[in-house]
């Protein structure tokens, strides 16, 4: 039996870089290759483990600077034991500004 993805927001196709870290140094920079309100996919080969909080920060011209802490929910390797290629990583405490300014950004790609 095949699995069915449910999500709790359409995941739009997106391509920019954002700051992100554990905590709100953000000491990386990195590439986000989908979105929805609710998460996105960072494109890292950066070790993260399934839980663990970061926090991301990126600005975009209609949407102004986006700050988020979020939480990791898997990892994508190619193959077993090689190193990831990314992390799905769920939103955390959306606020109501920070959710319009998501929903102007993804417009602006959509």
């Amino acid at each position: 039996m095949g699995t069915i993805e449910q999500r709790r927001h359409p995941r739009i196709n997106v391509d920019f870089f954002a700051d992100w870290g554990w905590g709100p140094e953000y000491d990386f920079y990195d590439r986000v290759t989908s979105l929805s309100l609710s998460g996105c996919f960072l494109v890292t080969t950066r070790d993260l483990a399934s839980g663990q909080e970061i926090y991301l920060k990126w600005t975009a011209e209609r949407a102004g600077t986006i700050t988020l802490r979020g939480e990791v929910r898997y990892l994508l390797r190619v193959m077993e034991g090689a190193p990831p290629t990314g992390a799905g990583i769920e939103f955390v405490n959306v606020s109501e500004d920070i959710r319009k300014r998501l929903n102007a950004l993804m417009e602006n790609f959509g």
